[in-house]
């Protein structure tokens, strides 16, 4: 894996897909034709329009019982604890986890794959640790 700098006029899904196969993250495309990659849970690795920033996004599940409020002090005492990522409560009972990478001045690739093994690395321990009886 060459540490050329990766910035916004390189940057593309092909080459992250190049990035993260080479890393053996098991890099994989959805029906829609977005990048997803795999560490022990997926993520959607997702260029910015500008390709300024790459996006990081994990989705996981409340289960239907579970209230409003016990969503929202899930995603709160998540939030307060793992401030590198951010937590929302969404529609459809969706737990989402969210980070930026800032590509802006370059970054290099082994950076981005440190980035997202980090960020793999939070939203399984973060439910574990705040979400165990309202996420499946």
């Amino acid at each position: 894996m060459t540490n050329d700098l990766i910035t916004p006029d390189s940057l593309s899904k092909e080459l992250l897909h190049s990035i993260f196969d080479a890393a053996y993250m098991e890099p994989s495309w959805d029906d829609d034709g977005d990048l997803r990659v795999k560490d022990d849970i997926h993520c959607f690795v997702i260029p910015s329009e500008k390709k300024d920033r790459i996006r990081l996004m994990s989705i996981f599940g409340f289960k239907e019982n579970s209230s409003q409020s016990q969503r929202l002090e899930c995603v709160n005492n998540i939030n307060l604890e793992y401030t590198i990522v951010r937590a929302s409560s969404g529609d459809n009972n969706i737990l989402r986890f969210d980070f930026y990478i800032n590509v802006q001045g370059g970054i290099t690739r082994k950076n981005i794959v440190m980035a997202v093994k980090n960020f793999l690395s939070i939203p399984l321990t973060a439910v574990a640790d705040h979400g165990t009886d309202i996420v499946q």
